[in-house]
């Protein structure tokens, strides 16, 4: 069981509402001390003989501290998975907003195929974790020293025998947490180069199919594939070891308090009665860790896929934003390049070198080249996608980089051979511009 301190960031705003899910829990953990305690004295009462008739004001109350119950657990499931739905909400934002920033430039460096998996898919991971492992866990945490106070004023050292197990329950499968994110660390890595190779073939497919090479390129996605298989499978053993010990836990709890429970019985110590409430507790102080362990993989899975936003929040822009210059006068429209030399960043390849050309107000020029010339790379460094490795860039008498973004866009358009149109009419994509 372990709890990320870093994604404790995205709950800022919603943690009331976390502490409020925990709460509705634990108001649930009451209910279900009230209802198994009357419930193991009303068959005290029928051991000893008690009439029927008697006993039916307390099975009234049972009953409607069931409804109670009920109530409080659905009231919890729809604060739980509220707050999911607003941290994700943040998170989403949160992420688009990076990635908007660090440009098309850096972001260019990962594959789109594991970027769209991690602002997706790693993102729906997270409701799990936000929405019932975290909370749960809390009420694990806290509802065997609640129950422990209550069975403490009936038998002290039987609640001590339950207490004990109750912890080992909890926190015995952290012995094996290490092993579990790195497992799961290599499943989410296995499964992005999984999604990346699969997206890529799909928008390859015309070229895969012209070249014949559809088949080679299906045996790659099914290394992959399979690759992806032996690691999920990694990170189920692992689950389910820690799901083992808790269940080993929780079994050994129960046989233990019945033990000591039955030989303090026999010696005098405790009355029978006495015993069938604590033993009817036993089943609400391990029932958290048996709904956390249901959830446990979920959480794990959510753990590695945060590796990824972790990633893309961690990434700097190659290019620095400049605060927006202050123009006495309209920019002529006028771009000269200056002995500018690039080469994209991680290759080696010199892209442009001793590049020197100007674009005079009013004048029409032609990039002319072979294809990988560099004429798109020129646009690129023109809209600062990219800065030069040497040389400087000159727009209206302005070096480009004492510019800001917003200065540099408004002043190009820019009309590519292969325009990708969003969803909508043609008058929204043309506004995109220009709002």
């Amino acid at each position: 069981m372990h709890i990320e301190p870093r994604l404790l960031v995205f709950t800022r705003g919603v943690r009331l509402r976390i502490a409020a899910t925990v709460a509705v829990g634990l108001v649930g953990v009451g209910l279900g001390i009230a209802r198994l305690g009357l419930l193991g004295w009303l068959i005290g009462q029928v051991f000893v003989g008690r009439p029927l008739g008697e006993l039916v004001t307390p099975i009234l109350l049972i009953a409607v501290i069931m409804v109670l119950r009920g109530a409080a657990e659905h009231w919890r499931a729809v604060l739980a998975h509220e707050t999911a739905a607003r941290v994700q909400k943040a998170l989403r934002r949160t992420l688009y907003d990076k990635v908007a920033s660090l440009g098309p430039g850096t972001v260019g460096r990962q594959r789109s195929g594991g970027l769209t998996l991690s602002m997706i898919d790693g993102v729906e991971q997270l409701e799990t974790y936000f929405g019932q492992f975290l909370p749960q866990f809390m009420i694990a945490l806290l509802t065997p020293v609640l129950i422990f106070g209550v069975i403490s004023f009936i038998d002290l050292p039987v609640a001590l025998v339950m207490l004990g197990f109750a912890l080992v329950a909890l926190f015995a499968p952290a012995l094996w947490h290490k092993w579990d994110v790195r497992a799961s660390i290599a499943r989410m890595t296995a499964y992005k180069s999984f999604a990346a190779e699969f997206l890529d073939s799909i928008q390859g497919l015309a070229t895969l199919k012209a070249f014949g090479q559809g088949k080679a390129r299906a045996d790659k996605l099914e290394i992959e594939a399979r690759d992806l298989f032996r690691r999920t499978m990694w990170v189920l053993g692992t689950n389910s070891l820690a799901r083992g010990i808790t269940d080993t836990s929780i079994a050994g709890g129960a046989a233990a308090a019945l033990i000591y429970g039955a030989s303090r019985v026999e010696a005098g110590a405790m009355s029978l009665t006495a015993l069938l409430i604590i033993l009817m507790l036993g089943i609400e102080i391990f029932r958290p860790m048996r709904e956390l362990r249901s959830v446990l993989h979920q959480g794990m899975v959510g753990l590695s896929a945060a590796q990824g936003i972790y990633r893309i929040l961690d990434d700097h822009s190659s290019v620095a934003d400049a605060p927006p210059a202050p123009l006495s006068t309209v920019l002529a429209p006028t771009i000269t390049f200056e002995n500018v030399r690039f080469s994209y960043p991680g290759t080696r390849r010199t892209v442009h070198d001793g590049l020197n050309f100007t674009a005079a107000a009013g004048e029409r020029l032609g990039l002319v080249g072979s294809s990988g010339g560099g004429k798109s790379s020129i646009v690129r460094l023109l809209l600062r996608f990219y800065d030069p490795n040497q040389g400087r860039i000159v727009l209206g008498g302005h070096d480009l980089r004492s510019l800001s973004f917003a200065q540099i866009r408004s002043l190009i358009s820019v009309v590519n051979q292969d325009t990708f149109l969003f969803h909508g009419t043609v008058e929204e994509n043309i506004r995109l511009g220009r709002p």
